[in-house]
């Protein structure tokens, strides 16, 4: 599926807004805001599938960029993942270059990590 990441990461947003819960447990529920969502989408994968979820959602933008906006095309965006712009302010291009930027900062701060723990263990 050429945008499985995407996919994924959408039904992940879902979760983290409550999307797919019933009324009465949406009432108890606390959403998560966009930066507690991508943190915890990278918390569990590796850095290699952000890399490649940041590469699908630029290629998604530059695939499906029309005169009116960046279009809700399936898959990703079908009937149970076109809820976006009713959690965040904005469009979906908005939404996801603001994915976009979160996804730079995590990548940055975990490579920063990283090569922390490697230069004092050397």
């Amino acid at each position: 599926m050429a945008y499985g990441l995407m996919t994924d990461f959408i039904f992940d947003v879902g979760d983290g807004v409550g999307e797919f819960l019933s009324d009465d447990d949406k009432a108890q529920f606390t959403p998560l805001n966009l930066e507690e969502i991508v943190e915890k989408y990278v918390d569990e994968r590796n850095l290699l599938n952000v890399v490649f979820l940041k590469k699908q959602i630029r290629n998604y933008i530059k695939s499906h960029m029309g005169p009116e906006g960046l279009e809700y095309v399936h898959p990703p965006f079908g009937q149970d993942t076109s809820f976006v712009e009713d959690y965040f302010e904005g469009d979906l291009y908005t939404f996801l270059t603001q994915v976009l930027t979160l996804l730079d900062v995590e990548l940055k701060a975990r490579r920063r990590n990283i090569f922390s723990r490697l230069a004092g263990r050397g």
